[in-house]
């Protein structure tokens, strides 16, 4: 080749090698111009959240590996997921809690309504049948019913339920034994003196028999059983609340980077968000792993708790239960007062030999405080009732959420944020079908999105907090069986003294017919002044007719109402006290 034209050729190939190279810059930028575009569409998504997205180019993120998310982005993406994921499972157990807490305040106030209606009705009884003793009877009447609500009501109590019933029944006696044994005037009392020696020698004298004992024993294991189901309830849906508390400074690596491939992975990777939603196995796998170990430790021990909490409702709502006790208390104190009087001439005997011959005083201010004594008004109430649909409903949800920490994750799966199926949705990694198995609650370990092992647990120590909460729901279990034992360990004589004031009964206190055996008021509970009952032909004074029948329910034979009991036992009582007042 010449010497003219070699400038020639290198001069061609110069310019050819120029071009080679701006045609490489032009495909460059035009795929960057692509990449740019192909996320445009994502883009108003993440700018939804508050996140700003360039291309990635050759530094895609870890994680998602997406060409629209670096890791910059991703870490964004991974704390937002992370508290989407907070977020969801305490708005779900305040929705628990709610139910607990609601439950608590709802049997606590019939209870407390009941025992008002109760008060009313002892203190009626008191008034129209056993008048004479009414005035000195008010306060320790007042002091019983209002011992019992304490029990229900406070978190800690002082008074000894089974001291104060004691207590009950030993300043009954001077009163019973003064109007109902000795029938002296009503304008005369004991002598302190002789009141105490009553007082003193009241456990050798035995004036009411077994029935003190029976009755408190019933009565205290009925009120404790009650008091410890209010207590469970309450401090469940304490424990719920305690959760509040707890962040997801715990949750591991595996678990944040699954709910960021399952909630951001594929808009990273240029899928539109509302249309590629994550298939509903990796939700379930994605959700149970991460709930393992954000509140998981607290399954089992949630579980044991719940389990025992039904046998506790069982039993204080059952016949041998608190209702029952309370709405038949009155009865039960009057069985008391007829046994001294019916036994009067012995106990007399026995009173003489231990404290001798009674020793009276006039007492102008005791016979005041008969003047003051206004005659009753007769009403016609129903006891309240009771909340029968609402305690079921309860036990329905309790015993449908004793998995509560672990199936949340089906809870949480059903949102319309994630697909019903495993077709045609987000897998983690593409848009398809998800085919690996979803692990159940109890084989984690097989987790395929979210392993969990003891192993795993030993390197990363639980929070302190959950063993708190643990701890308290073991004790809350101890103390709801403790109670279920205490309370079908009460002995045959209890029962027979709650059926002889009660009658027999379903599983759970019947609500009364319409028959105006079964009402009573409620009105001037704590007065002493309440209503009077009237049964069929009888009108409850001092002086009692004797057309007396006592109505049984028609729909339940061989069954006397336990309001028509009372009337009975009062009558009888009536009968007795006019009876021995004409020998006297």
């Amino acid at each position: 080749m010449s010497r003219a034209v070699r400038p020639w050729v290198f001069l061609v190939v110069a310019v050819a090698t120029l071009g080679l190279v701006a045609t490489k810059s032009v495909d460059q930028q035009q795929q960057q111009q692509h990449e740019l575009l192909s996320c445009e569409h994502v883009s108003n998504f993440f700018s939804s959240i508050n996140v700003t997205i360039k291309p990635a180019n050759k530094n895609q993120g870890n994680v998602c590996g997406g060409p629209c998310c670096d890791n910059q982005v991703e870490s964004q993406l991974e704390v937002k997921a992370t508290k989407n994921f907070e977020r969801l499972v305490k708005h779900h157990t305040r929705s628990q809690r709610g139910h607990w807490e609601q439950t608590a305040n709802l049997y606590r106030d019939y209870l407390l309504q009941l025992s008002r209606q109760s008060e009313n009705k002892t203190l009626n009884l008191f008034s129209t049948v056993y008048r004479k003793m009414s005035p000195l009877s008010r306060e320790p009447i007042l002091e019983l019913y209002e011992t019992i609500r304490n029990h229900l009501t406070a978190a800690s109590f002082t008074d000894d339920l089974g001291l104060v019933t004691d207590k009950f029944f030993r300043n009954l006696f001077p009163v019973a034994y003064h109007h109902a044994v000795v029938h002296a005037d009503k304008d005369v009392d004991f002598h302190s003196d002789y009141k105490n020696c009553l007082i003193h020698t009241y456990d050798e004298l035995k004036p009411f028999g077994e029935i003190p004992q029976q009755l408190s024993s019933s009565l205290v294991a009925s009120v404790s059983a009650a008091s410890v189901l209010l207590r469970v309830l309450r401090e469940g849906a304490e424990v719920l609340n305690k959760l509040d508390e707890l962040g997801t400074e715990n949750l591991q690596g595996s678990c944040k980077s699954a709910l960021l491939k399952m909630s951001y992975c594929a808009s990273c990777k240029r899928h539109n968000h509302n249309h590629a939603k994550p298939c509903a196995g990796l939700c379930k796998n994605v959700m149970r792993g991460c709930l393992m170990q954000y509140v998981g430790a607290l399954n089992q021990d949630w579980f044991t708790f719940t389990d025992a909490i039904v046998p506790l409702i069982n039993a204080v709502r059952s016949t041998d239960g608190i209702e029952a006790e309370i709405k038949g208390l009155d009865g039960k104190l009057s069985s008391a007062i007829m046994h001294a009087m019916e036994n009067g001439p012995q106990l007399e005997v026995k009173v003489k030999k231990a404290c001798g011959t009674p020793s009276l005083m006039q007492n102008d201010n005791l016979a005041g405080a008969y003047e003051q004594s206004a005659a009753p008004t007769l009403h016609s109430n129903k006891w309240i009732l009771a909340p029968i649909n609402e305690m079921l409903q309860f036990e329905m949800t309790i015993d449908k959420n004793k998995d509560l920490f672990l199936q949340l994750s089906s809870t949480l799966c059903d949102d319309e944020d994630y697909h019903s199926s495993d077709e045609d949705c987000w897998t983690g990694s593409h848009y398809g079908d998800y085919t690996h198995e979803v692990a159940s609650t109890t084989a984690q370990k097989y987790n395929p999105e979210v392993p969990y092992s003891s192993a795993t647990e030993s390197q990363f120590p639980r929070d302190s907090r959950l063993q708190v909460l643990i701890d308290k729901l073991i004790n809350l279990k101890n103390a709801a069986t403790k109670a279920v034992s205490s309370n079908a360990f009460r002995s045959d004589s209890d029962k027979m003294l709650s059926d002889m004031a009660e009658g027999s009964g379903n599983h759970y206190p019947e609500e009364y017919d319409s028959n105006e055996d079964d009402e009573y008021s409620e009105n001037g509970s704590g007065s002493g002044e309440g209503p009077g009952r009237r049964g069929p032909g009888v009108e409850i004074t001092d002086e009692v007719q004797s057309n007396f029948t006592p109505s049984v329910n028609p729909n339940h034979a061989y069954r006397i109402s336990a309001a028509s009991t009372s009337t009975l036992l009062a009558t009888c009582a009536a009968v007795l006290l006019a009876v021995a007042t004409s020998r006297h």
